[in-house]
């Protein structure tokens, strides 16, 4: 769960946590902050789903994408990664399954 006034005005974190592919959509989104806080909740859902730290894990390496009725799956070392999420007001929630 993230909450999104905390992604207002950064950037720099994008450059740093998404993927070539999700820094282009951020760069073209009208809410910076819920794509980006979007975008980290699920990154952090599937670190805690595969029992890593958040440091050992190049976060561009985990790449969200977007299908198109508009859910979002998790790509990260070849592997597809189903997920959901959710936003409410000032907050976003991500779920990442893990089989």
């Amino acid at each position: 769960m993230t909450y999104i006034p905390r992604f207002k005005n950064k950037s720099l974190l994008a450059k740093k946590i998404l993927s070539e592919d999700e820094y282009i959509a951020y760069s073209e989104s009208n809410d910076k902050a819920q794509y980006l806080a979007s975008r980290y909740a699920l990154k952090e859902a599937l670190i805690k789903a595969l029992e890593l730290s958040i440091l050992m894990v190049d976060l561009r390496l985990i790449k969200t994408i977007k299908k198109t009725n508009g859910a979002v799956y998790i790509d990260y070392n070849g592997k597809k990664y189903e997920c959901s999420l959710t936003h409410e007001n000032k907050y976003c929630v991500g779920i990442v399954l893990n089989d």
